[in-house]
């Protein structure tokens, strides 16, 4: 490959900031807030000019994973900031319990189903208000492109914007870019479904139409304020890390889309577009890994971990070709796999965990991805007040601190055998 020499330059230090998350999906935003309301100095970089991620750009417009999807499903295995984000939608007239998983009914606060769908343009306000509220300063519109580390000590994240190309510092840094961008980039090892026997899971162009009657009680369909989502064109074999797959997966899917919208118009004489997504929704990425990397085994068992801050009780989507539901409440995600074995300095929210494949496709899916990204918030503001690396932290004040602010941290031993 040829190459092209770019001369050094001094990048002027734009911000600086106790905590600095890359990303402003679901994860990224419970990842802000929890650092911020534990007391640090926060600010949240996003690419788009949005926050929401694949829950708004990518019109995925369904929280999945509260409970297990099947039984025993009778403990909420996430609630925390992830319950409050609910709450506050319903408030807004902004979520729903029309989902493809089952309609749940009129939503009541405080509890939630497996599934909740929601208005994509509602959250964008409510995530904007709760951030506000918390004093997390945003900086939208801008690019994380690099992070250069020393040694183990990540400097700075290097982003571009309009105002060209700058840096922020933080003294720990979250990576909730969901391809784990930020830690790769600092040099991190990673995993990749590229062995065999993993197939990497499809992308797919979420879109939005009217015209649709609405759901009647039995009807699984994800739909919300008059306005039904669909699974658009799928697109597998492509990595959401890679930018040429990027592009192809992307054109593939936009040239795909009227046959979609056709066919469903054929059902239903009055169907109209209203809207496609603005990026292709991506599920699978990198993997960083961490202190520990949770198991397949770990993740059917149901195995229980000291240092537990989450639960995922998903099912796994694409376990060698079926939708493998849990047997189980959910299983526990140690705060190991949240701390970068390569890095001192790094938090990872959201999907890029270390977790091996069937493991990370139950906890990619938004609600238990929420509650990990809540303790690597919470955490790191823990590690700032302390003057700690996130691998010397005490567990056992974070789960403290987690529960006290609703958050599950594990199945409790006796509800555990309740579901048995």
């Amino acid at each position: 490959m040829a190459t092209f020499h770019e001369a050094a330059r001094d990048i002027p230090v734009a911000a600086e900031a106790d905590v600095v998350v890359a990303g402003g999906g679901p994860g990224g935003v419970m990842a802000a807030l929890a650092a911020a309301r534990g007391g640090a100095e926060v600010l949240l970089i996003e690419r788009l000019g949005f926050l929401g991620g694949m829950a708004t750009a990518g019109l995925m417009t369904s929280f999945n994973g509260f409970r297990n999807e099947r039984r025993p499903n009778h403990v909420q295995t996430v609630r925390g900031l992830a319950q409050e984000l609910v709450d506050r939608l319903i408030d807004a007239a902004g979520a729903c319990g029309c989902t493809a998983h089952g309609n749940f009914g009129r939503l009541g606060k405080g509890e939630c189903p497996y599934a909740v769908s929601f208005d994509p343009e509602v959250l964008k306000q409510v995530i904007l208000e709760m951030l506000d509220e918390a004093g997390v300063r945003l900086m939208l519109h801008t690019a994380f492109c690099a992070a250069p580390a020393e040694g183990r000590a990540v400097r700075a994240a290097v982003v571009e914007n309009k105002s060209g190309r700058q840096a922020v510092t933080g003294k720990v840094y979250v990576d909730a870019t969901g391809d784990g961008d930020l830690a790769a980039r600092a040099g991190a090892r990673f995993e990749l479904a590229r062995r065999a026997g993993e197939r990497i899971m499809p992308m797919t162009l979420m879109y939005r139409v009217t015209g649709m009657p609405a759901p009647g009680p039995d009807e699984r369909r994800l739909w919300c304020n008059d306005l039904t989502t669909r699974w658009g064109p799928a697109v597998g074999g492509a990595h959401g890390s890679d930018a040429a797959d990027l592009t192809k997966a992307e054109i593939a899917a936009r040239r795909a889309l009227a046959e979609h919208v056709a066919k469903l118009r054929g059902q239903f004489g009055g169907v109209r577009l209203v809207d496609s997504a603005a990026i292709i929704g991506v599920r699978e990425g990198r993997r960083i890994a961490g202190l520990y990397m949770l198991s397949e085994d770990d993740c059917l068992s149901g195995r229980a971990f000291a240092d537990s801050v989450a639960v995922s009780s998903n099912p796994v989507p694409g376990w060698y070709g079926q939708r493998r539901f849990l047997e189980h409440l959910g299983f526990e995600v140690p705060y190991r796999c949240l701390v970068p074995a390569d890095l001192d300095n790094v938090l990872l929210a959201g999907r890029c965990i270390s977790a091996c494949q069937p493991a990370f496709q139950s906890a990619r899916s938004m609600a238990p991805a929420m509650a990990i990204s809540q303790a690597a918030g919470a955490a790191a503001a823990m590690c700032v007040a302390a003057g700690r690396r996130p691998a010397d932290l005490d567990v056992a004040a974070l789960q403290a601190r987690l529960e006290a602010d609703g958050a599950v941290v594990r199945v409790p031993p006796d509800e555990r055998a309740k579901g048995e």
